[in-house]
């Protein structure tokens, strides 16, 4: 499975950890309010049929005027993420009652939970958290901090960030004994600047260093014979991003909008290069109702070592579809609103909903069903039709309640 947090979660958690920073922000205004629970539920399905539940809960409460505590808890259900090749479990092998491929084929369970501490006063906003999550094979700890001042009479805001995460994956079945520990570190600066009332830019650059065990032995490469081979994959990697994004506000009649958009460009030692556009519209259309709309572009070069087939000579070799290149496109909507006042009377009822749905296509095909005479065989373990792209679409529901 791809682009799927229950398989592939280091990328989801680091984008967590970044997102968890930015709402850090604007925990002064909710430490001034109250407490705030937020309980969501996403559904996610692909098109090699793989799906997954993740119901959620985001807890902020204030414990004085400029500290506040955090808790967020996650449960996810996911199906298998690597099944038997092929169209209706029948591969390129034939039809079998074990899966050969993969150790991760049946329904797992995965919990997290992120723990944070936020202080803010007078511009300055001081967090750190903890994020940990285990599944059957996989266990992640990432403790995290993060510092923001404003200058400037608060209109330039400067920013840190650190994360380090201390994994270990431990595969299980056919693949048992080829996992290991590996470590991630994190460091991110961010610069904002108002340049109107309704105007905003920002820059921000990250740089990630990675080492120990960083392969994905459940999708092994394949030599040109369609033998299955040990996927091998360097034990360090170093990255670096840098990103862009400007917003600007505006009014419609007296409802406020806003046009956000954000450019991303990432290269790391392996030799891979993306670069992400992302452009989202926010319109009120009543004093507490938005409705968002959103599009992304990414592209990506694949890894130096990333070949369809392989001799079985190389040094380094995977399956894994990521260190390939490949584009995709996804949309987006999310809209959002009040309940109505009357309900803010008892604990019981939510103050606000949000419903999000997004849906991504990526020009990867499906895998090809056997092999004509001579020629190479190679496998994505893409289990749809060689004539048919990759899709996947995430639903997800929220409400929120003012404690």
């Amino acid at each position: 499975m791809l682009n799927s947090a229950p398989r592939f979660p280091r990328a989801a958690r680091l984008r967590r950890i970044a997102l968890w920073i930015a709402l850090a922000l604007g925990a002064a205004q909710a430490g001034e309010s109250g407490s705030v629970l937020d309980l969501k539920y996403e559904f996610f399905r692909d098109r090699n049929k793989v799906w997954n539940h993740t119901p959620a809960f985001s807890l902020r409460t204030a414990l004085s005027r400029v500290w506040s505590l955090g808790w967020e808890q996650e449960f996810d259900v996911v199906s298998g993420a690597s099944r038997r090749l092929g169209a209706d479990k029948v591969g390129q092998f034939g039809d079998r009652n074990l899966d050969a491929v993969s150790g991760a084929s049946k329904v797992e369970l995965r919990y997290s939970e992120n723990p944070s501490l936020t202080y803010s006063n007078k511009g300055t906003v001081v967090s750190g958290s903890v994020y940990v999550s285990r599944e059957n094979d996989y266990i992640s700890m990432a403790p995290a901090g993060s510092l923001a001042m404003d200058f400037n009479d608060r209109n330039t805001t400067l920013g840190g960030s650190y994360a380090e995460f201390f994994d270990d994956f431990r595969p299980t079945g056919a693949f048992t004994g080829m996992g290991g520990k590996k470590r991630i570190r994190s460091l991110g600066g961010t610069l904002a600047q108002s340049l109107t009332p309704l105007t905003l830019v920002g820059l921000t650059g990250t740089w990630i260093n990675s080492w120990g065990f960083l392969g994905h032995p459940y999708n092994p490469p394949m030599d040109v014979s369609g033998a299955m081979m040990t996927e091998e994959v360097p034990n360090t990697k170093q990255a670096g991003a840098v990103s862009g994004q400007i917003i600007q506000g505006y009014h419609l009649g007296d409802l406020l909008g806003s046009a956000n958009l954000d450019y991303r460009r990432y290269q790391d030692s392996w030799g891979i290069k993306s670069g992400t556009a992302d452009f989202k519209v926010s319109q009120y259309y009543s004093e507490s109702g938005y409705i968002r709309l959103r599009a992304r572009y990414y592209n990506q070069t694949g890894a130096l070592f990333a070949k369809t087939a392989y001799a079985g000579t190389e040094t380094y070799r995977t399956g894994d579809i990521r260190m390939f290149p490949f584009t995709s496109f996804l949309v987006g909507a999310k809209a959002s609103d009040a309940f109505p006042d009357s309900w803010g009377k008892s604990a019981f009822l939510p103050d606000r909903w949000d419903l999000k749905f997004d849906y991504m296509l990526r020009d990867t095909r499906g895998d090809k069903v056997g092999a004509d005479a001579g020629e190479p065989r190679s496998i994505r373990y893409q289990l749809y039709g060689a004539d048919e792209y990759y899709l996947q679409g995430v639903v997800m529901a929220g409400l929120t309640f003012n404690l």
